[in-house]
């Protein structure tokens, strides 16, 4: 009889680890960008765009690079695997990355 309980609870968790990670997986993602001014106080995060499937979300983050470069801005990332583009020109940065639509990186907010 043990020898089924654990195999059944085996099982069970299993599918609930299998189920979470293909929801994770299914949901969309958003690019999200931060700037900010040095010695200003300025701070301001938006979503810039949104894409069906994370791969899309990062493959883009190439492309706001090469923008930026040329564009005059020192850039750090945006190639495969970085995850973000950070970006200075002068005074300004910039911070573009990729997360699941429902996580927002400003945090929770308060009633």
């Amino acid at each position: 009889m043990t020898r089924l309980a654990r195999r059944t609870s085996l099982l069970v968790a299993f599918y609930l680890l299998t189920s979470a990670a293909t929801a994770y997986a299914e949901c969309a993602w958003a690019m999200w960008s931060f700037h900010w001014v040095e010695d200003s106080g300025f701070e301001m995060y938006d979503v810039d765009l949104a894409y069906p499937t994370r791969q899309e979300c990062q493959g883009e983050l190439s492309t706001k690079a090469t923008i930026m470069k040329q564009s005059g801005h020192s850039v750090k990332g945006g190639f495969p695997g970085s995850g973000e583009v950070i970006s200075q020109k002068g005074k300004d940065h910039w911070r573009y990355f990729c997360l699941p639509d429902t996580v927002d990186p400003r945090g929770p907010k308060g009633k």
